[in-house]
């Protein structure tokens, strides 16, 4: 087979880093954008924050040295720069700034082993004992059970059994009540002894009858324990204020962070207002007295001077993609301002239906840069803070022509459900029946997903709860 070339034309779309880095930052929460900023201020010496400075700062001078066409060019460049940053109009000022630039702190969470060995610290024990303590907390689930046996704690501690027994133990007296359970029986048996509940009907539901509680099969538990169904359903009352994971809360989950609003939404007058977080995202520029060793007659050499350049084109673009940023986050929260103003009259109303696309529609961009631009970002309003995507759903409409949101409806569902007689809950067809009477036609399957969705029991498994 004989190897050959030929030339072959394509057309090929790539991006640019400028281009690729735009998109990136448009994805981007504002914490991790607080990230990049803070690397790149690092990184590029000529971008620093936006903050006034004094005149003497500039440092320029007039001088007659000759200037080659490319010095004159980054001259007029220079000078245009100034004038745009002299003649920058004032950023209109909340009024609550002090409550707009509040950030949702959620604090650093404690693992569960950290907070088991926390607990270990504050007793008296000896070094062999708290040794195979920490080996039997290394060998719990993410529930809190224990899943190893006295030999593995023995032989990894260096132990004697008697020793390892000890251990378990006294994990098992640790908080959460019922950690270091073997399984789930003896995890509630451990609890309701920690509550120092003396019930031998429920000992026994606990030990034999878990299964049948789980199907609600309370008269055959009575016929079996001789006694009424009514002395049952106190029980399995009880039962479920007993946690079936002990380590439920502690479990491996996303660490909580900070929640950072990107926009901020006013009321002033009669009308609503999308700020920008200035706090939280500030605006940068290219530092001036950087900008002064371009200038002809500065002292930089010429490798100095392409070194500068070079950063300065960087820092601009970088500027611009931010301020793209901050430019597609705020008429994104503006369509949605106006489209559910409703809801922001009182925090309370319907919400409407709103997908990306009609988003994308109105301000002439593709469905991409409204998904990147909704995704991760949070708006601060008079009524708490909000995940932009929380605003967007698809809707129906009702008899009357009025479209109503998705997000509305199962608001309504939730609402219906808790007011309804715990002895006779409705059933899926019947809330289709009960949003029809109000104009609204949805299918079962549809009241059952959001049902789903609510983590809201079938009917059948709310009776009587």
């Amino acid at each position: 087979m004989e190897l050959t070339q030929k030339p072959e034309l394509k057309q090929r779309i790539t991006l640019s880093p400028q281009v690729y880095q735009g998109l990136s930052m448009l994805a981007m929460p504002a914490v991790e954008l607080q990230t990049l900023i803070s690397a790149e201020l690092v990184e590029n010496p000529t971008l620093e924050v936006d903050e006034p400075e004094s005149p003497s700062d500039d440092g320029d001078s007039e001088t007659d040295t000759p200037q080659t066409e490319e010095d004159r060019a980054w001259e007029e460049w220079l000078d245009s720069y100034e004038e745009i940053d002299s003649t920058e109009v004032p950023r209109l000022r909340d009024p609550d700034a002090e409550i707009a630039s509040i950030e949702t702190y959620v604090g650093s969470t404690e693992t569960f082993s950290e907070y088991l060995y926390s607990q270990l610290g504050l007793m008296n024990l000896a070094d062999d004992v708290r040794r195979a303590c920490e080996i039997v907390i290394g060998l719990l689930d993410s529930d809190g059970f224990f899943t190893g046996d006295p030999e593995e704690v023995a032989a990894i501690a260096g132990v004697d059994q008697a020793t390892a027994h000890q251990a378990i133990a006294l994990v098992q007296q640790l908080d959460p009540p019922g950690v270091g359970a073997s399984n789930l029986v003896e995890a509630l048996q451990a609890q309701i002894r920690f509550l120092q509940l003396d019930d031998p009907v429920l000992d026994a539901i606990i030990a034999d009858h878990l299964e049948d509680v789980a199907f609600r099969r309370f008269r055959k538990i009575s016929r079996t324990l001789k006694v009424t169904e009514e002395q049952v359903r106190e029980r399995v009352q009880v039962l479920k204020t007993l946690n079936p994971r002990p380590a439920g809360e502690f479990s491996a989950g996303p660490s909580p962070g900070i929640v950072v609003p990107d926009v901020v939404v006013r009321r002033f007058g009669d009308q609503w207002l999308v700020l920008s977080n200035n706090e939280s995202v500030p605006s940068l520029r290219v530092s001036s007295r950087y900008r002064s060793l371009l200038r002809a007659g500065s002292t930089a050499d010429e490798e100095t001077r392409r070194y500068l350049k070079d950063k300065i084109r960087s820092a601009e673009t970088f500027i611009r993609n931010l301020d793209r940023r901050k430019s597609t986050v705020g008429r994104i929260a503006e369509v949605v301002v106006t489209v559910q103003s409703d809801f922001f009259e009182n925090g309370k109303g319907p919400l409407k239906p709103l997908k990306l696309e009609d988003v994308a529609l109105e301000l002439g961009v593709h469905l991409s840069t409204v998904s990147r631009g909704v995704t991760g970002k949070y708006m601060m309003t008079p009524y708490g803070l909000f995940e932009i995507k929380y605003f967007f759903s698809g809707g129906y409409r009702t008899s009357t022509g009025m479209d109503v949101a998705s997000t509305s409806i199962k608001q309504r569902i939730r609402q219906v459900i808790e007011e309804e007689d715990r002895a006779r809950p409705y059933s899926d067809q019947r809330l289709v029946e009960m949003l029809g009477t109000e104009g609204i036609t949805v299918a079962r399957r549809t009241v059952a997903k959001y049902r789903e969705e609510l983590r809201i029991d079938p009917s059948w498994a709310r009776k009587n709860q």
